[in-house]
């Protein structure tokens, strides 16, 4: 059965080409489970999630590659990629069709063990920030308490993933009116940031708890400082 799903607006003109996007979840899959989150509450809470037999959406994705001819796939899901147990026949599958991998994650793993690995076998990593508060790292990401989740140890993994990753990391800053759009959390955001090996950064403001768009350009000038 293939349960990896293709939107209608699966294929995006940007700067790089045409752009072939995947979600390899069928529903959430997270070690979090925020507040602001589009995809509502999290099913599966954990470091891994098997969603089954993929030999079927693997076949359906080499078809759906040959037949639109994107020059990137973008590999995504509800929740995180880097839990699902077949992101690397994923990879595989569209290396084997000689085109660039992309992934989205929330930064959290990337830099640590088997899920470094994989996202390092991706020619591009999307990361999402933002908080670097312990209390409002609970209150926004609500984490198992007994997975001992933390933002000092989310910024840790995103810097050493940073430190030794070849490919191009663009860092996703969201920013979250009364969390961490002060220029007290700003300039704590900027000290992470300024760790961290990227391409480029993008900020942006999310549907809850948003702010500004006057307050977004003046964080992005503070950010992009050098």
């Amino acid at each position: 059965m293939n349960y990896f799903n293709y939107k209608q607006d699966e294929f995006i003109k940007v700067d790089e080409g045409k752009i072939l996007r995947v979600d390899i979840n069928p529903q959430k899959a997270c070690i979090f489970n925020c507040v602001m989150c589009n995809h509502k509450k999290t099913m599966y809470m954990g470091e891994w999630h098997d969603f089954g037999p993929v030999e079927d959406s693997l076949k359906y994705l080499g078809e759906k590659i040959v037949q639109e001819n994107p020059e990137l796939v973008e590999v995504y899901g509800q929740g995180d990629v880097l839990t699902n147990t077949n992101l690397g026949a994923v990879i595989d599958c569209i290396h084997n069709h000689g085109l660039p991998v992309r992934i989205l994650t929330n930064s959290y793993l990337v830099g640590i063990g088997e899920h470094m690995r994989l996202a390092s076998m991706c020619e591009e990593v999307v990361a999402a920030i933002g908080l670097t508060n312990e209390a409002d790292f609970k209150k926004i990401h609500r984490p198992l308490e007994e997975m001992d989740l933390t933002a000092a140890k989310q910024i840790e993994s995103l810097v050493t993933f940073s430190k030794q990753y070849k490919g191009k990391l663009k860092l996703r800053i969201f920013l979250l009116k009364g969390y961490n759009d002060s220029d007290e959390k700003v300039k704590e955001l900027k000290s992470v940031i300024d760790r961290v090996n990227y391409d480029s950064l993008w900020v942006a403001t999310t549907q809850k708890l948003s702010i500004s768009d006057e307050r977004v350009e003046e964080i992005i000038e503070v950010l992009n400082t050098k």
